[in-house]
């Protein structure tokens, strides 16, 4: 007679305030929202029990609960390796990656070059251990913009493997550090991809809008580039960090070109925020005000990588929460890197399809870089592969196989055992870089920071999903009241 326990995988989050609990699996996800009395009958599991056992106990027929929990792994029979399915949903996944099946959108480093002195640029981190030296790819020697020559082959390739998929809409970003530097090369781009009759495309650009003239605005307006930029709160917190070459502050820069944007008729939904140790004491609400003002529905938020382990995980994430309940309760979507792992486990289920971190590592993207070097995000400075070899990097030896390999979630070592393994699947692979380049305990620190900072805002965003029964937060869990 088969007996049945719990998980060992199994987590419970609960909160007193609404006597409900979030109940998932570290490995597939699939939360359910229970009440006190399903919690009493998953506790029947808490040693080997057999169905009749609990029959006998149940005033009801427990045949279909029991089924269902173990359709999702909340109950398994001892002994069961929980990460079979994952093993194989892993090599499923390799041989769509092998067989170019999982890239759907592509990146332009357009330039390497900005016309800001922002010290804290995700592009801009070190590559060494001292701090000093910027990565290779970055060096002055190097060259600093893309030539029309290399994105016309950049994008006929990428173009070339939709088509050969039977897809026809295109997803095309341009970043890295300042793109508007490079203008008339997107522009060119712009025209190239236009001409495309059997294709759609969806463009977006990440931009610091300080070189965004009326003329340029109205280009993007008219192939409807989506436009990306920050603002790193109002005026005296922005100009802590984001600031010119020359160390002048941006914000009027920038709001400038808000107006700009909004006069053509093409406003902005909204912005980014990046919060460093320079700022972090100057966000406050006034800038969500600003963005309820403008009418935006949108703040992408996020704390610097690297610049904040000297402040609590703790006083991080309530700032964090408060924020995001402020401008929630204004008709903001407020989000992040930070909420990857919540979204992951509240929309998606290793048991039914794939996922990881984010589309990089599940090598959905490719990133070409000035020069035609590959990356799978503007963010990383890894190598998967060169235009020039572009199909080599889908083989079992080539550089977006291996990094898919490695980051596919519950797969790494180093993350087994921890409350969110699959959602989180080891987290952003910029903080993994930069841990990498670090020496010592700084390196366990930087990263062992992160991953505490991950598990607490993942579980405060499970408390608020209980107590709003998914109304407010992100995610779509189940509600079971047995």
């Amino acid at each position: 007679m088969k007996k049945y326990q719990l998980s060992p995988n199994l987590r419970i989050i609960s909160d007193h305030e609404s006597e409900a609990a979030m109940v998932y699996h570290t490995l597939y996800g699939n939360p359910s929202i229970i009440n006190h009395e399903g919690l009493r009958f998953l506790n029947l599991f808490r040693q080997p029990t057999t169905m009749e056992e609990v029959s006998g106990i149940c005033d009801e027929d427990p045949q279909s609960t029991i089924q269902e929990f173990l359709d999702v792994f909340f109950l398994v029979e001892p002994g069961l390796d929980e990460k079979e399915f994952l093993r194989k949903q892993k090599a499923q996944h390799l041989s769509q990656v092998g067989t170019r099946q999982t890239v759907d959108r592509m990146g332009l480093a357009i330039s390497d070059s900005c016309n800001f002195g922002c010290t804290h640029c995700i592009h801009f981190q070190s590559s060494s251990n001292n701090g000093t030296a910027l990565p290779l790819y970055q060096k002055p020697s190097q060259q600093l913009n893309m030539s029309w020559e290399t994105a016309k082959k950049c994008i006929d390739r990428y173009v070339a493997l939709m088509r050969e998929r039977g897809h026809s809409h295109c997803k095309i970003h341009f970043g890295n550090a300042e793109p508007l530097i490079n203008w008339p090369v997107i522009e060119k781009i712009l025209h190239y991809c236009g001409d495309m009759s059997d294709l759609t495309f969806e463009f977006a650009i990440n931009t610091n809008l300080v070189l965004m003239s009326r003329e340029i605005a109205e280009t993007l307006k008219k192939y409807r580039v989506r436009i990306a930029t920050s603002l790193d709160g109002t005026s005296q917190a922005n100009d802590a960090i984001r600031v010119t070459k020359g160390g002048k502050g941006t914000f009027d820069c920038i709001m400038e070109k808000f107006d700009l944007l909004a006069e053509i008729g093409y406003p902005l939904d909204g912005f980014s925020i990046t919060v460093t140790r320079g700022n972090f004491h100057l966000i406050d609400t006034d800038i969500i005000d600003l963005a309820a003002r403008r009418g935006m529905t949108s703040i992408a938020f996020d704390y610097d990588l690297v610049s904040l382990v000297d402040i609590p995980v703790a006083t991080r994430v309530d700032k964090l929460m408060g924020l995001k309940r402020y401008a929630n309760e204004r008709g903001i979507d407020f989000f992040g890197t930070w909420d990857s792992a919540f979204r992951n486990l509240s929309s998606e289920s290793l048991l039914t399809g794939n996922h990881a971190f984010c589309a990089a590592v599940e090598g959905k993207s490719v990133e070409f870089n000035v020069d035609g070097a590959i990356k799978v995000c503007s963010h990383t400075t890894t190598q998967v592969g060169h235009i020039d070899t572009f199909d080599q990097m889908f083989q079992e030896t080539g550089g977006l196989f291996k990094i898919v390999k490695e980051r596919f979630p519950g797969t790494d070592e180093y993350c087994s055992g921890c409350a969110i393994e699959g959602p989180c699947g080891g987290q952003c692979h910029v903080t993994r870089e930069v841990a990498a380049r670090s020496v010592g305990e700084e390196r366990q620190r930087l990263f062992a920071d992160m991953c505490d900072f991950y598990r607490t805002i993942t579980e405060a965003l499970a408390v608020e999903y209980i107590r709003s029964n998914g109304s407010v937060a992100v995610g779509s869990c189940k509600i079971c009241t047995l």
